[in-house]
């Protein structure tokens, strides 16, 4: 019985962490470019989310949620409160899901002027 509730201790306190590092499931090694219209955008700590909508390659749109880096890694390479809104047209480099599922992780942030961060 004292097994089965060090267990049950121990998978309660890691599970948490585990579920925070995420990067295991995106593949680095390629850049994806992936283009669209924000829905919905928050550039937060400990990750940025992005919602993209973007063609499905069957005439019609999908929307797709991206995880990207920390408020403070945008800031210090130039992104600003409004920078991205809903409503812009952009593009991301990403890296991919590792299973092929839609998503990824922004790598760079290409806005409609071109600039980059």
């Amino acid at each position: 019985m004292r097994h089965m509730l060090a267990l049950l201790i121990v998978l309660a306190l890691t599970g948490p962490s585990l579920a925070h590092h995420s990067a295991a499931q995106f593949d680095f090694a390629q850049t994806v470019k992936i283009s669209g219209t924000v829905d919905f955008v928050d550039v937060r700590n400990p990750h940025t989310v992005l919602v993209l909508i973007s063609e499905d390659g069957h005439g019609g749109h999908i929307a797709v949620e991206y995880e990207g880096h920390s408020r403070n890694n945008y800031y210090r390479n130039g992104w600003r409160p409004g920078s991205v809104e809903k409503g812009d047209v952009i593009a991301i480099d990403i890296a991919p899901m590792r299973d092929g599922t839609d998503g990824g992780y922004i790598k760079q942030f290409v806005l409609g002027d071109g600039t980059r961060f």
